[in-house]
């Protein structure tokens, strides 16, 4: 094998080195992947222990399971009221812009709260669509011989429902809730824009602008309270007293 054989051996290997390099260094700069490359076909054996030893996840895209856009008639309103805030927020432009600055983030939480209570009630109607959790859901089991054991399932069945129930008010009120703010917001977003054409000072801009990112402070007031008196849970075999959700 003479000296040219050699050469072409060591520049086949090198491409195919050359080639992991380039796959294995997405994402660096330009300049300094090109000259990992050229230099991988050159220097090839200098390159393989690095390859070797380096995981080949760490330049993989980390792949996130995004939520999927919502189409429904609570993401269409939510729709409707963020571009109509938009709207009035950007008339403020040369009138009373000031008060942007001191409530952008508040504002910005207030959409924020509006998909978290959206997200919130549609998982609560996922909840209460199971099968399990109907009002004439089987119960559990369904013993050969009644006793203790069929009253008991049976109790356990009613305690399911009162809770499933309790759960539903939860959801119409959390749903109310989130109605209410959307409306409200509606008008004072209208306020401004009456206010602007109408000649009123900033410092009405600035009032109907607070009262608007104020409105988060009641959505994010809507969180767990614990309230033994209205949650039924039953009592667990051999225990002296019912459970409690508050200690």
């Amino acid at each position: 094998m003479t000296l040219g054989h050699l050469i072409v051996l060591h520049l086949m290997a090198g491409v195919g080195v050359a080639g992991a390099v380039f796959l294995t260094t997405r994402g660096r700069p330009t300049g300094q992947r090109c000259f990992q490359v050229v230099t991988a076909t050159i220097f090839w054996p200098l390159y393989v222990p690095i390859l070797l030893s380096r995981p080949w996840t760490e330049n993989r895209p980390v792949e996130v399971a995004a939520e999927p856009p919502q189409t429904d008639d609570l993401a269409r309103a939510i729709a409707q009221v963020e571009a109509e805030l938009e709207a009035a927020v950007h008339s403020l432009d040369g009138w009373a812009e000031g008060v942007l600055a001191r409530e952008k983030d508040r504002l910005q939480d207030l959409r924020g709260a509006w998909y978290t209570q959206a997200r919130r009630i549609r998982d609560m109607d996922r909840l209460l669509e199971r099968p399990e959790y109907a009002m004439d859901g089987a119960p559990l089991l369904a013993p050969a011989r009644p006793g203790e054991i069929s009253e008991r399932l049976r109790s356990s069945q009613q305690v399911i429902h009162q809770n499933m129930n309790r759960l539903r008010e939860v959801r119409e009120r959390t749903f109310a809730d989130l109605l209410a703010t959307l409306a409200w917001v509606r008008e004072l977003a209208c306020m401004i824009h009456l206010a602007k054409f109408t000649g009123a000072p900033p410092s009405r801009a600035e009032e109907l602008v607070a009262q608007i990112a104020a409105a988060v402070e009641g959505l994010s007031a809507l969180t767990w309270q614990c309230e033994p008196a209205a949650i039924t849970l039953g009592e667990h075999p051999g225990s002296d007293a019912p459970a409690s959700c508050c200690s």
